[in-house]
């Protein structure tokens, strides 16, 4: 398949589906689809091909994601020094299928040599009623607190790091304690597990002291 017609399905898709968000605060930076809620967190909508080398360019999937900063950079008061992020900078992700079935084989990818405006109002579709519901409900910290366990296919690649990332964000909103409980549970579970991966455990005692926690 010719680049300039993958480009131009693309093109399509992205331009459609960003008339549907705009309205709702999202810019468009390439493929990224963003808009920041309660300030700082970010909300993504990424559009990815196959990779060249492999003759899958012409296969997209679209790549949904949620940074909140204190856990990804692991600070708890770090600013946002971008004006958007992408998908692999967020610390929850998913990708459209997985939303939309709730299972995490149920990965989408669409095929551009196949009817692009049917591609379209699929991916339109569980934008509208499976992801951006999801991007409202989870638009603050203490509705991530209180909610994000509850939507675990839009968490698949860090749920395993959920205490860690709970931990910053309570050490975010200044509840040192909260945030030192669940560091030492989380820490405690690493420590069982340590055999499979002994260099997560020199990290923590490192992060553990750059957080402060040697101290409380």
């Amino acid at each position: 398949m010719e680049k300039n017609f993958v480009t131009q399905q693309i093109n399509y898709i992205e331009s459609e589906v960003y008339r549907i968000v705009k309205p709702l605060g999202f810019t468009k930076h390439g493929r990224t689809l963003h808009r920041f809620v309660s300030e700082d967190i970010s909300q993504v909508i990424n559009f990815q091909c196959g990779q060249a080398y492999l003759n899958t360019t012409h296969l997209l999937s679209v790549n949904i994601g949620i940074r909140i900063p204190e856990c990804f950079e692991r600070q708890f008061h770090i600013a946002n020094d971008k004006t958007y992020y992408h998908e692999y900078e967020c610390n929850l992700r998913t990708r459209l299928g997985i939303v939309k079935t709730k299972k995490t084989n149920g990965e989408k990818v669409y095929n551009l040599e196949k009817d692009v405006n049917k591609i379209c109002d699929d991916i339109v579709h569980e934008i509208e009623h499976d992801v951006l519901p999801v991007f409202n409900l989870l638009s603050s910290r203490e509705a991530i607190l209180k909610y994000r366990r509850e939507y675990p296919w839009f968490d698949t690649m860090n749920s395993h790091l959920i205490l860690l990332e709970e931990a910053m964000i309570y050490g975010h909103l200044n509840d040192l304690q909260k945030a030192k409980e669940l560091f030492d549970e989380y820490y405690n579970i690493a420590l069982q597990n340590c055999k499979r991966c002994p260099g997560h455990i020199d990290y923590l005692n490192e992060l553990k002291g750059e957080l402060g926690f040697f101290n409380c």
